[in-house]
């Protein structure tokens, strides 16, 4: 993973569902992998795509690359499942929390 030595030059966002991309971005020159689940997703494939890259994540060498999972937002019907199936996943860097209003918003993430 990245540190302040090496800083994020780029970033590349991948839709989790779509297994081909997700392969590939293990191929592709960039600092940073941002794994979406939110706005990359349709709602129908949601659940689908979580588990897509659970699977992935521990399956694909990403190497050195930042790995964060942006996940749909807590007031959604798939929020509170993205948190908790990657907070603790041992090939997840982070967790990019979309369209915080405040410090409330992150403090639930952390909860789960």
């Amino acid at each position: 993973p990245m540190n302040s030595a090496n800083p994020v030059r780029s970033m590349l966002y991948i839709p989790a569902s779509k297994g081909r991309a997700l392969e590939k971005a293990a191929t592709l020159a960039a600092d940073a992998i941002i794994f979406d689940l939110e706005d990359a997703v349709a709602p129908d494939e949601k659940p689908a795509a979580r588990a897509t890259l659970g699977a992935v994540l521990g399956e694909i060498d990403y190497g050195r690359r930042l790995r964060l999972v942006r996940i749909n937002g807590l007031d959604t019907a798939w929020g509170q499942e993205d948190a908790l199936a990657f907070a603790s996943h041992g090939s997840v860097d982070g967790i990019l929390v979309p369209k915080v209003n405040g410090a409330a918003d992150l403090a639930a993430v952390v909860r789960l």
